[in-house]
């Protein structure tokens, strides 16, 4: 069915669900009522009130691609005339607050008595069966939307070919005008089959509609951002490199500690040959 085929298109394209209900609401559930209340039961009419919806959808899907595609190329113009960030302001390599280097006196005394001591390490975050499955669903992803991009460029040929079948006049008219037809008739049949793909790829993977692999590509991502996070807080924390700063700060304060120490054993050595002497 077209509006099945169209509404798949709509979903890889990022129309929201609600818009795509609302299209279906106006446009084909209350038709079909106004139009049974005047007609009576015409199945007939049925068709075209169906491609009306074709036609409303389809054009909310061609203004979110060229509201992206613009997007990405505002994007992309950005980023070429832009200076490359430095270190510091990309947050790569940040260095901890001096107040984190220097132990309070509460630190201080543990130091004294706990000097080898580290912390708990709590285990490592587990990744979910959601967020293994990511990868493999990104690369559905972007095959589905390698797909809705030929959708894109052969729509875009078949509407400049209309345009040019109806700016036709004079003797070109009825010359070019059965050629120029013909192009749009065969445009728009490698379109249908081309969205007849779209399903096509996610059935290939075990689903049964676009739909539904977009609900478990939607979980999938979100619970690997999850697993992300907590990863890279856990590596912050706890991993190779936090524990050998941790390893470092407890040595520093050990000698700082003895050095200190040392100090205070030479001042009062000192006070003791003075006294000595007198």
């Amino acid at each position: 069915m077209r509006w099945n085929r169209e509404v798949d298109r709509a979903i890889v394209s990022g129309v929201e669900e609600k818009e795509i209900r609302q299209i279906k609401k106006e446009y084909i559930t209350d038709r079909v009522r106004e139009s049974f209340n005047l007609f009576g039961n015409k199945p007939e009419r049925l068709g075209s009130i169906i491609m009306t919806a074709v036609a409303a959808l389809a054009l909310l899907i061609s203004k979110v691609l060229q509201k992206a595609r613009e997007l990405s190329a505002r994007l992309f113009d950005t980023q070429m005339v832009q200076p490359p960030l430095s270190q510091q302001e990309k947050g790569i390599g940040r260095e901890q607050p001096n107040n984190a280097l220097t132990p309070n006196r509460e630190t201080e005394s543990k130091a004294q008595t706990a000097e080898n001591k580290m912390p708990q390490i709590p285990p490592k975050p587990v990744m979910s069966a959601e967020a293994a499955s990511y990868p493999k669903l990104l690369k559905i992803y972007q095959e589905l939307n390698r797909q809705n991009g030929i959708i894109f460029d052969a729509e875009r040929e078949r509407n400049a070919l209309e345009l040019e079948r109806d700016s036709l006049k004079g003797l070109a008219k009825l010359t070019k005008k059965g050629e120029i037809q013909s192009k749009i008739d065969h445009k728009n049949e490698e379109i249908d089959l081309l969205k007849i793909g779209l399903s096509g790829i996610v059935k290939r993977y075990g689903f049964k509609t676009v739909y539904d692999f977009y609900k478990t590509f939607a979980v999938a991502k979100t619970a690997n951002a999850e697993y992300q996070e907590e990863s890279d807080r856990w590596e912050e924390l706890y991993g190779d490199n936090a524990q050998r700063q941790e390893k470092e700060r407890i040595h520093k304060r050990l000698q700082n500690y003895q050095r200190e120490n040392a100090d205070r054993q030479t001042i009062r050595t000192s006070k003791n040959k003075d006294k000595g002497a007198r």
